[in-house]
């Protein structure tokens, strides 16, 4: 779920949780991926026929893709939600995660803490006003 949306429909709280449980379901992915791979690694030196060889060759490739990939969002996921996590207490009146989203783009914004994604979005103190960038 997009960061925008899912922070306007489920709140902040929400949001990042459910961002940490879809990045662990990959890492969880990938250990699965990484017992498959090396248990067809051991089962190619049991002497099986030509055809399951090359079975077993294309499920290890496929394994560990599966496994590349999984690795890649798991650190995209996380590290977007840890992104914004930092930037979620107001810096004015200290409430955590009371904010309304005003803004949001995927450009150039002047702050050294935008990631590689370029997403930032302008938000607002429910309590106080206070409105800033969260990149």
């Amino acid at each position: 779920m997009e960061p925008v949306a899912g922070i306007r429909k489920l709140g902040f709280k929400r949001w990042f949780e459910r961002e940490l449980i879809e990045s662990h379901a990959y890492l969880v992915t990938l250990f699965l991926c990484l017992v498959l791979v090396i248990a067809l690694f051991e089962q190619l030196g049991s002497g099986t026929g030509g055809s399951e060889r090359i079975l077993m060759y294309a499920a290890m490739i496929a394994g560990g893709a599966i496994g590349v990939f999984s690795w890649n969002r798991y650190l995209t996921i996380l590290f977007r939600a840890l992104r914004f996590s930092q930037r979620s207490t107001c810096e004015k009146c200290g409430a955590y995660s009371r904010f309304g989203v005003l803004d949001s783009t995927r450009g150039l914004v002047e702050n050294d803490a935008v990631g590689r994604d370029g997403l930032w979005l302008k938000v607002k103190c429910q309590r106080c006003g206070h409105d800033w960038i969260m990149a």
